[in-house]
């Protein structure tokens, strides 16, 4: 059904569920205090270190980071989006979910329903023709050659388009409307004269099924050495490329305790490790692997491991995969990187090794701290003072982009241990508000405003003061936080607070330059179209977010910190000045030569005297900060 639930409902859920029963309903709990606990069954160990707390309604693992209410064990244990998690929920206290009126979600719904129908009206067309087609023992042939049984092709609904160029078109255009739907979803193509013909012809097929099991697209093979060997659908409106995975539904149906997934390259991969009983690969579809995947995949399991050729194009393409997990890298969470031996793949592999053999390469994967270390080595001489300084270049962006945390900690202290010497590098990088997570400081530019000469001593304003508010705060704070950190933990905190900023700060929200900072004014939007009263229900309005676990430890932060709305003032009026700069930049720049300086109308010299005073901090009222910003 489409439309937003209602966070009134969500709420009223909440406070009718208990925890405790929740998760022992799944997890069986022992008492332990005044909370209960249970072997993680979010990661494997021997010890129970995962806790539920009745009185604060959450759980909380103390090896794996894994935190959240009800909902969102439901979410995590049963493999469920939001709402069916709601529902399943809302169902066991005998409720009924309501729906908000959302005309354009629901026109969305009766659009896409009909491509919905007809791709899985195509899944079972290929599923029979292979089952029935006069041509359908070349692709059992096939099948058989590559060692896959019947069950594995049955449970991955695997199928064969036969050769012919209107087979699904004769089976399943019965009218002009279904022909469109079948162009929009991928499954015909249109010629410029209007006549269309199957995309796939003469393939082994694999269906492609988001994570509620409906078929979004196909992947398809071809039984020789035809080219292209793999075809694709397109992307449509309901199947984009970058943000799902094969195998992903096929591995939370089997139900298992899933503790890693592991990620390789083809479809045929998946399938057969699935078949040897390693249930938990998935492969991109002809795209790199993106944040979104790797957001997708670390809310289900605690460790990703990284599958690639051990050639020299592997361990380039294990590179960038390293860069796009680092910023994901949260407290809890784990990246391997799986190398495989010259010619093979994980299908041939495991077909050779069996499963325990396959598994016990994946237990000797190389973390992400070794196989980042061990790649930058190589591309210096690390025997030479002039080597190591390259290396601490070369590894403290890529530290940088860690998530605060342990690991990070860990990291920085590793390349230190190995440069044997603070990293100049890292100490740079913090040092620079460019780099850094915290706003611009107008204390770091040790360029005063100009001071002009006799002819344009209309500009002329003292050049803002230094701040050393900064180090007032690094010497205060007990958490190692910048100013955007503050803000968030205030807000988190407290998101109460929100009735206390300005009207017109809410009304003319800066724009934002870091992640933090985008996470902070999105959190500000959350709350301003549903206010909360407690963090519980702030956590609440991110959950299947990925940044629900970061929120969550800002909550939960122990911290002497006092949240007041002064701290989130005080970075977004930050983020404004940092805004004016610019204007003033812009404005300096018509400075440059007498022929743009006499361009200057009246207006463009009182704004930047305007500026000037702003920017040495003369004015602190709100209004000052939200002055309309033009742009020349």
């Amino acid at each position: 059904m489409a439309g937003r639930i209602p966070q009134s409902f969500i709420d009223e859920l909440l406070t009718r569920l208990d925890v405790v029963d929740v998760v022992d309903s799944r997890v069986k709990l022992k008492k332990a205090g005044k909370n209960y606990s249970a072997c993680c069954p979010f990661h494997s160990e021997n010890t129970p270190s995962f806790t539920v707390s009745r009185d604060k309604q959450f759980y909380y693992c103390f090896g794996c980071g894994a935190t959240g209410s009800a909902l969102k064990f439901v979410m995590e244990f049963d493999g469920l989006p939001f709402p069916d998690a709601v529902e399943k929920l809302a169902d066991s206290v005998s409720m009924t979910v309501p729906r908000e009126h959302n005309p354009v979600a629901e026109r969305a719904q009766l659009e896409h329903a009909p491509l919905y129908d007809l791709l899985q009206q195509s899944a079972d067309f290929y599923s029979q023709t292979l089952r029935q087609h006069q041509d359908r023992d070349r692709a059992v042939q096939y099948l058989k050659g590559r060692g896959l049984t019947g069950q594995a092709a049955r449970f991955f609904n695997i199928g064969f388009a036969p050769p012919g160029w209107d087979n699904l078109q004769t089976a399943l255009v019965s009218d002009e409307r279904s022909k469109k739907h079948l162009i929009s979803n991928g499954m015909l193509i249109e010629r410029d004269d209007g006549r269309t013909y199957d995309r796939f012809r003469d393939r082994i097929m694999f269906p492609i099924r988001d994570i509620k099991g409906r078929t979004i697209a196909f992947g398809g093979r071809v039984l020789g050495d035809e080219k292209p060997k793999y075809l694709n659908s397109p992307e449509t409106p309901v199947f984009q490329k970058n943000r799902e995975l094969y195998g992903l539904y096929e591995a939370r149906k089997i139900r298992q305790k899933l503790t890693r997934l592991l990620i390789v390259e083809g479809y045929m991969d998946v399938v057969a490790l699935a078949q040897y009983g390693i249930h938990y690969a998935v492969a991109t579809l002809g795209t790199a692997t993106s944040e979104h995947h790797l957001h997708r995949l670390y809310r289900m399991v605690p460790e990703v491991v990284f599958c690639f050729d051990g050639d020299e194009a592997g361990k380039n393409a294990a590179a960038r995969a390293m860069e796009t997990v680092l910023p994901v890298l949260e407290d809890g969470r784990q990246a391997r990187f799986l190398f495989l031996p010259d010619g093979e793949d994980p299908d041939s592999l495991v077909q050779k090794e069996g499963k325990d053999a396959f598994e016990q390469r994946l237990a000797s994967a190389s973390h992400l701290p070794e196989f980042l270390f061990a790649h930058l080595k190589q591309q210096v001489d690390f025997d030479s003072l002039d080597g190591k300084a390259r290396l601490d270049q070369l590894a403290a962006p890529l530290i940088s982009r860690i998530p605060q945390g342990t690991l990070k900690d860990l990291m920085v202290a590793e390349l230190e241990n190995q440069l044997g010497i603070t990293s100049r590098a890292l100490e740079k990088l913090s040092q620079n508000p460019t780099q850094d997570t915290a706003p611009a400081d107008f204390a770091s530019h040790s360029e005063p405003p100009p001071s002009h000469t006799q002819d344009d001593n209309w500009a002329s304003a003292p050049a803002p003061e230094s701040d050393d508010s900064a180090a007032a705060d690094a010497e205060q704070n007990t958490l190692p936080a910048t100013r955007v950190q503050k803000a968030l933990i205030a807000l988190v905190q407290a998101p109460e607070l929100i009735t206390r900023l300005p009207k017109d700060t809410l009304t003319n929200l800066p724009s934002a330059r870091t992640e933090q900072e985008r996470l902070l004014l999105e959190a500000i939007r959350k709350l301003q179209a549903s206010p909360q009263s407690s963090s519980i229900g702030l956590l609440i309005q991110w959950i299947g977010s990925p940044y629900h676990q970061e929120l969550t430890e800002l909550a939960n932060h122990g911290s002497a910190i006092q949240p007041v709305a002064a701290d989130i003032i005080d970075v977004l009026q930050r983020m404004t000045t940092r805004e004016y700069e610019t204007e003033y930049n812009q404005l300096k720049a018509m400075l440059n030569t007498p022929e743009q300086r006499k361009a200057m109308n009246d207006q463009q010299r009182q704004r930047m005297r305007d500026l000037a005073r702003i920017m040495r901090g003369n004015r602190t009222q709100a209004a000052i900060y939200r002055q309309p910003r033009r742009h020349y």
